[in-house]
């Protein structure tokens, strides 16, 4: 897990409690706009309006939009991390579907309030922006990880392994960012799991070989 940093403001200043406050407000009100809003159009002065307060407000926090997705994600990789803890070693996939079950939604307990930051980090890195391909890669490394060792005994090499988990990985962050994903009733929400996790449970056992 990260090492957390002290919040600052661009000019370097540790906040105090009301500029915290402030602040969040800020990162809140860009989320909510970005949940309605396609990203290129969420402007600086809609965030401040949301927010009740100035542009020169928020350019005390942040230099701009994309700067404030990106905060988010270290929290998000904390929590991802700390929720696929317990799936490191891949022994879930020996326990059958029930396994795979748990690994699905053990990611989804870690996405789940977070569809629209996955949904802004799968887009902007698939345009190769650095800073967001980094972002992705730290919120998913541990998701990357439980797969690779649960599916690397059957497996001809390691590339192919890295591969298939990377598959599988997009397959879960598409499915955990999707605009629907929210609306859908609880019947359509169980068949998605299980659809996902039966997807998951076969990709890691399925013995390949050249």
């Amino acid at each position: 897990m990260r090492i957390p940093s002290l919040t600052r403001t661009v000019g370097r200043r540790i906040p105090g409690q009301r500029a915290l406050q402030t602040r969040q407000q800020l990162v809140g009100a860009v989320i909510e706009l970005l949940a309605e809003n396609p990203y290129r159009s969420v402007t600086v002065m809609q965030v401040a309006r949301a927010a009740g307060t100035s542009p020169a407000t928020f350019y005390e926090y942040f230099e701009s939009v994309d700067e404030v997705v990106l905060d988010v994600v270290g929290p998000l990789a904390d929590k991802t991390a700390e929720q696929l803890a317990d799936f490191a070693d891949g022994s879930w996939a020996s326990e059958g579907v029930y396994g795979a079950t748990r690994f699905v939604e053990a990611v989804r307990h870690a996405w789940s309030d977070h569809r629209v930051v996955m949904r802004i980090l799968m887009a902007v890195a698939a345009e190769n922006d650095p800073r967001f391909v980094q972002a992705y890669r730290l919120v998913t490394d541990p998701v990357v990880r439980a797969l690779r060792s649960a599916a690397e005994p059957n497996m001809p090499s390691p590339d192919m392994c890295a591969a298939m988990a990377h598959s599988l990985v997009t397959m879960l962050a598409s499915a955990a960012a999707h605009k629907g994903a929210d609306s859908i009733d609880s019947y359509e929400k169980w068949a998605r799991r299980e659809g996902l996790s039966h997807i998951v449970y076969t990709s890691v056992t399925t013995v390949i070989a050249y």
